[in-house]
């Protein structure tokens, strides 16, 4: 009878080490190539979320007079979260941290891109921001579980899997990058 026993728990831990294996797999070894990709594609105005033909997204509070970026995940193997760290102004001294006037200004943000999924995200204007001013962002961007532990993940409802579980969490992240300039 001990036998079985030995040999369910034998199980257990391989099955448990193979879904750490797979769920940690790709991690971070050193420098990488970025992952994430924003790119200024324009300006519009009073932009209306839509899925079809190419989904545009809009961000919190956008209304009026917004960039439009093409944000993807280019990686090729890995699912991805990204959010705003920060607004920048062109001055003429190079590029300076801009603070919105206003709390209510929101960036780019997505969770569980898919590798190579992309679409259009347009963004409100910071606001005091002079017009004629030049403009970038600057996007943090991190690993999410595997595609495996993100369907675990919905199968049981709950984050049995989450960001923070590996040493690359939301509130670290692997790299920043730069949106290209917005110039109106």
């Amino acid at each position: 009878m001990a036998r079985p026993r030995r040999y369910m728990i034998f199980f257990a831990v391989f099955v448990l080490l193979i879904v750490a294996y797979i769920c940690l797999w790709g991690g971070h070894t050193g420098p990488t190539s970025p992952k994430l990709s924003v790119v200024f594609i324009g300006m519009t105005n009073n932009p209306i979320r839509t899925m079809t033909p190419t989904r545009l997204a809009v961000c919190q509070g956008a209304t009026g007079r917004c960039a439009m970026f093409m944000v993807s995940n280019i990686s090729s193997n890995q699912y991805i979260w990204f959010n705003t760290v920060s607004v920048e102004q062109k001055t003429e001294t190079g590029w300076q941290q801009f603070i919105p006037s206003s709390g209510s200004w929101f960036g780019l943000e997505g969770g569980e891109w898919s590798p190579g999924y992309g679409c259009l995200v347009a963004v409100g204007r910071p606001p005091g921001l002079s017009t004629n001013a030049s403009w970038r962002l600057q996007v943090r961007y991190g690993r999410e579980p595997s595609s495996l532990g993100i369907r675990l993940n919905k199968m049981i409802g709950q984050k049995l899997f989450p960001p923070g579980l590996f040493p690359l969490h939301r509130g670290e992240g692997e790299a920043v990058v730069q949106s290209s300039e917005v110039k109106e």
